[in-house]
């Protein structure tokens, strides 16, 4: 049973990533899985943003971040964790990006549980 909830719960809900999130609506501003640093710019601010169907039913959530290599392969960058309240259904986190490259970032439930995941790429202009 706790396998069919962890599917479901999987499926329900997705992650987005954008340079802004409006407070009053819970917009995310400028949702893209591309976004372009200026050229003096040393890191870029991004905002993830999960959104899901059901509420969380948890008190915290774990976003690890990954690079992805030449080769493809995920390498563990670091973790972010936000406290949440169990009903929430949509939480945002910011998290600065020092290097152009692609990422995936992976969201668990108790650090144990993946509930999604979802990638971007930075560039520098």
């Amino acid at each position: 049973m706790a396998m069919v909830f962890a599917m479901l719960a999987h499926s329900q809900t997705s992650l987005s990533f954008c340079t802004f999130v409006n407070n009053q609506t819970q917009e995310c501003v400028f949702e893209n899985n591309k976004f372009i640093t200026t050229p003096d710019s040393t890191h870029a601010r991004l905002f993830m943003m999960i959104r899901s169907q059901v509420p969380f039913d948890t008190t915290r959530l774990t976003f690890k971040i990954y690079s992805i290599d030449r080769f493809g392969k995920e390498v563990y960058l670091n973790s972010v964790l936000e406290d949440i309240q169990q009903d929430w259904r949509t939480v945002w986190q910011p998290a600065l990006f020092v290097t152009p490259g692609k990422y995936m970032v992976k969201v668990y439930c108790d650090e144990q549980q993946i509930i999604t995941s979802g990638g971007f790429e930075l560039f520098n202009n």
